[in-house]
């Protein structure tokens, strides 16, 4: 990929509310079989969407789908915490996802226009597009994306490993940092 190609990439992101966006080689990116246990046993969204296991992409599958690239982007999203905001939590957390979709296909949209027409977007969480998905024939096709984890994808290591602060969150919250990967090639 053309350095000056990923430099307009990069800026795209952030014109589209990425507080940061780096490149990441796509054979660095970490795998693991945890991440779908995490999905079943703790995430009260399992089973809840078609972009969420046991729907979405095996961690298998993934790592198969991911040597058919060697670059990506990742892409961070800064979210300022306001308790008032969060008051209704639901539509909160439907407002986050949603931005964060936004920009992770139209940095995946932009790529493709560019020629990087195997451009494909992931995020971290699960899909908001709909209240209730109907978990049989996606309504949104052109917009829902699978969530990394639930592709097996180790996002806490993927933001770590590329000089993001991704631990836990402790304390009182002053702000979120979410996570999309576009992938490109």
């Amino acid at each position: 990929m053309k350095q000056e190609d990923m430099e307009h990439l990069i800026a795209k992101a952030k014109e589209l509310g990425a507080s940061a966006a780096v490149p990441v080689s796509v054979p660095t990116i970490k795998l693991g079989m945890w991440t779908r246990m995490k999905c079943q046993y703790g995430c009260p969204n399992y089973g809840q969407t078609l972009c969420c296991p046991p729907h979405a992409p095996s961690a298998e599958f993934t790592r198969k789908f991911l040597a058919d690239y060697t670059h990506s982007l990742l892409v961070q999203m800064t979210i300022p915490y306001d308790p008032e905001d969060a008051k209704d939590w639901n539509a909160y957390d439907r407002k986050i996802h949603l931005a964060l979709t936004d920009l992770v296909i139209g940095v995946e949209r932009e790529a493709f226009l560019m020629n990087y027409y195997k451009a494909f977007a992931l995020k971290a969480g699960r899909c908001r597009l709909c209240d209730t998905c109907n978990l049989k024939k996606c309504v949104h096709p052109d917009r829902a994306r699978p969530s990394a984890e639930a592709c097996g994808i180790d996002v806490m290591a993927l933001a770590a490993d590329n000089g993001f602060d991704s631990r836990v969150l402790r304390g009182p919250v002053k702000e979120f940092k979410i996570y999309g990967l576009i992938l490109l090639d």
